[in-house]
């Protein structure tokens, strides 16, 4: 029993251990991602995408349709009883019909659900390009609130050595205790700041994940650096000229039209009457055997699909119109697109040019010429408040260049996830 007993407090104690481990799985980094990373995995994972596939699986399927021949022979038995004062016999036939088409439908059926597919894929291949742009700007501010909290967590170094610094040259009676408790004051408000942007770049992260379909409580860290786009110098009608031919939704509406005139002359072609071709053989009276054919055709008389064809003409016209509104507002978007991202590019550059050095090299300077008494430390606020928005300010305006750039991405009809410098306008 006393055995059994310590055999048990040794599990109890090595059931305790376990319950004090820690979880492994909790000191696990969290995992990153590159932008074109980001986007494949978004691409896979994204129920929108996977709706419109579906979408282009049903057009595929309605080709299969239009291609396979409609009418299938028919067989039928007939059986009747013959009788006469004198006896009954039986009457017996057996019956082949087909009917055949003769006016050229399934052909044009077929043109029409081939333009249809068309039309579904070119709107499957700008989903994929929204989803790249929703993808990239939450990137690309993820990699802004990162280098922000970068800014504080700098700052507020620079205030925490400052405060230590302050402290000393107190207690050898060369400042006042006012300035002692204004560096504090000066740590605090930095030390805020560092947590709010840190706050936010969690926030962002988060967001990212969710664009990318993957779980927000486990966010992704972004690999990459925000940098300035590249130069574009290509001319306003070139960059217009490329947007009409490789957007989209453009395609999808221009191959509408060609679906819709396809449908006018299915449904011209539908007054066109078929033929049916019937054999039969039979037995009458027992005894006689009837063997013939038949042909039959319906009489358009009445129904000359009046109603159809009129429908597929007035749904023509609203492709028409629709594909030309659509012109105009891609050639607005182009153009629209392009002055932002040449204002808040060449913004950038012209901050870059004006910050001499970076953040930390300004701040180090800072530092040491006040610790050596040749900053007073009314300069101190002044140049750190002015190192620090300076920089701030840097991040937001390369930010809304890098998303000017993905806008016009998008306008243009280019590939964020596979395009090169030399081939954005």
């Amino acid at each position: 029993m006393n055995s059994c007993s310590r055999g048990g407090g040794f599990l109890l104690v090595a059931v305790l251990v376990l319950l004090a481990v820690p979880d492994g799985r909790a000191a696990e980094p969290p995992p990153s991602l590159t932008l074109d990373q980001a986007i494949q995995e978004a691409t896979k994972r994204s129920p929108v995408l996977q709706a419109q596939r579906e979408v282009v699986e049903q057009a595929r399927a309605r080709v299969v349709t239009a291609k396979t021949y409609p009418n299938d022979p028919a067989l039928g038995f007939e059986g009747a009883q013959r009788k006469s004062p004198l006896e009954t016999d039986f009457d017996r036939e057996v019956r082949l019909s087909q009917v055949v088409q003769i006016g050229g439908q399934r052909g044009r059926q077929t043109r029409q659900a081939s333009a249809e597919l068309e039309a579904v894929l070119a709107g499957y291949r700008r989903e994929e390009r929204l989803l790249a742009a929703r993808v990239a700007v939450a990137f690309i501010e993820a990699l802004r609130a990162r280098e922000l909290a970068e800014v504080e967590q700098s700052n507020t170094d620079l205030a925490r050595s400052l405060s230590v610094v302050a402290r000393k040259r107190f207690e050898a009676g060369a400042v006042p205790q006012m300035e002692v408790n204004l560096a504090q004051v000066q740590l605090g408000r930095a030390e805020r700041d560092l947590r709010l942007t840190t706050g936010a770049y969690e926030v962002s992260r988060s967001v990212l994940a969710e664009v990318v379909g993957l779980d927000p409580t486990a966010p992704p860290e972004p690999l990459g650096e925000l940098d300035l786009p590249p130069r574009r110098r290509i001319p306003l009608p070139d960059v217009v000229d490329g947007a009409l031919r490789h957007r989209m939704d453009l395609k999808a509406l221009r191959t509408s039209i060609d679906a819709n005139r396809a449908a006018i002359e299915v449904a011209r072609r539908q007054v066109v009457p078929d033929l049916t071709f019937e054999a039969f053989y039979g037995l009458e009276e027992g005894t006689d055997r009837l063997l013939g054919g038949a042909i039959g055709v319906r009489i358009p008389l009445f129904n000359r699909n009046q109603g159809p064809i009129a429908e597929a003409r007035s749904a023509e016209r609203q492709a028409v119109a629709e594909t030309e509104a659509a012109t105009l507002e891609v050639r607005r978007e182009v153009a629209t697109a392009r002055i932002r991202y040449r204002a808040s590019a060449q913004a950038a550059r012209d901050l870059e040019r004006e910050v001499l050095g970076t953040l930390d090299e300004n701040l180090r300077l800072l530092q040491r010429s006040f610790e050596a008494g040749k900053t007073s430390w009314t300069d101190v606020l002044v140049f750190r408040r002015e190192f620090v928005n300076v920089q701030r300010d840097y991040v937001e305006t390369v930010t809304d260049a890098r998303l000017a750039a993905i806008e016009l991405d998008l306008a243009a009809g280019i590939d964020l996830d596979s395009t090169s410098k030399e081939s954005r306008p």
